[in-house]
């Protein structure tokens, strides 16, 4: 896999994991039933990019470091809630990725960016050296504020 990206393929999400409860459940602003709505629910879940930690990408910077467990984890929160974003912006937010449907180039345009290797315009090379502007070195943690400044 190119990207650091998991999709209805990946994702083991089933009807069964969801719980018995008459309480609503939101899904970034959107209000759900768990008793009558759950395929809605799994399709909405199903839809959203998700990046987590990864190894075995190009070395950042040619030299530095080919994986981000341990140092990646709010760099790659802030890549989903980009892409969260950069997708509501260009699907917007009723859109859903269906299995076996040939996607927009929309959200292939949005999936690239955030692609692992040191030209796409959002990958972990290009936050990891947009830090050191920030005074973070190459695979030192990152808070919240520097994800989003280095994004900004």
């Amino acid at each position: 896999m190119d990207a650091a990206t998991l999709t209805y393929d990946t994702l083991r999400f089933e009807y069964e994991d969801f719980p018995e409860t008459k309480e609503p459940v939101w899904i970034l602003g959107r209000k759900y039933s768990a008793l009558t709505e759950k395929e809605e629910i799994l399709l909405d879940v199903t839809s959203r990019l998700w990046f987590t930690y990864r190894k075995g990408f190009p070395a950042i910077g040619g030299t530095g470091p080919t994986s981000d467990t341990g140092w990646g984890c709010m760099l790659r929160c802030g890549q989903m809630i980009f892409a969260q974003a950069l997708v509501g912006r260009h699907l917007g937010r009723d859109w859903r990725w269906m299995k076996g449907k040939k996607q927009t180039d929309n959200y292939y345009n949005v999936w690239n960016a955030f692609i692992d290797k040191k030209d796409s315009y959002y990958s972990i090379h290009q936050i990891a050296q947009m830090g050191v502007g920030e005074g973070k070195s190459i695979g030192q943690w990152y808070g919240p504020n520097t994800v989003a400044q280095v994004l900004k």
